[in-house]
């Protein structure tokens, strides 16, 4: 008989996808665009239910609230959760350029969700190795907004996402209504508790 051939495994195929998870949410965690923003002189495009859009910088971080001084030189009181997304004020038109509408949410829109028990949860252990192997994206908010690109980076409050050309969005967990991969596969952790495929 001849020799049987063996195919050479795939680099890396055996490896955990979740190595590294705990030291990345203990190093991340509680990272707050918010809380490193705060005082500084970048100016920030915020995109906040209602379809309402302010620019501005950010004066204060506080639990639930930021003070934010806009354009007109008023510091408004925003709650966080109010907040869906936000870029660099320089990036608001590559932003919207590239942004697209689920339009069925855009005419029947959900939130602000206060309450943690009416959203749409993401788990940490199906980001991560999203985030590792570079995966292409679409973050659907609850207002029907739709962002393509790979996860940059994350934390309990926030998905950092690197759109097309490097453009660089913060999507706040709240607001995401729905992740889904290019052929249509939903990553909610509705949806992966479902099937049991968390990434």
């Amino acid at each position: 008989m001849g020799k049987r051939e063996t195919k050479a495994e795939p680099a890396g195929q055996d490896q955990d996808p979740l190595e590294g998870l705990k030291e990345y949410m203990a190093a991340h965690q509680k990272e707050s665009v918010f809380q490193q923003e705060a005082g500084r002189d970048t100016s920030w495009c915020l995109f906040l239910h209602g379809d309402q859009v302010k620019t501005g910088t950010v004066q204060t971080d506080h639990t639930y609230e930021i003070g934010f001084l806009t354009g007109e030189g008023v510091v408004e009181k925003i709650h966080k959760v109010n907040v869906k997304l936000l870029c660099e004020a320089s990036k608001r038109e590559e932003v919207l350029e590239r942004m697209k509408r689920d339009e069925a949410l855009k005419e029947a829109p959900e939130g602000p969700h206060f309450g943690p028990r009416y959203r749409h949860h993401i788990k940490n252990k199906t980001l991560y190795p999203l985030m590792n192997r570079k995966e292409v994206l679409f973050f659907t908010t609850l207002e029907g907004e739709v962002l393509r690109g790979v996860v940059a980076g994350f934390s309990r409050f926030e998905i950092r996402l690197s759109m097309k050309g490097g453009v660089s969005v913060v999507l706040l967990r709240h607001a995401v209504f729905d992740v889904r991969d290019k052929k249509g596969r939903s990553y909610s952790k509705e949806a992966v508790e479902k099937t049991g495929k968390y990434w």
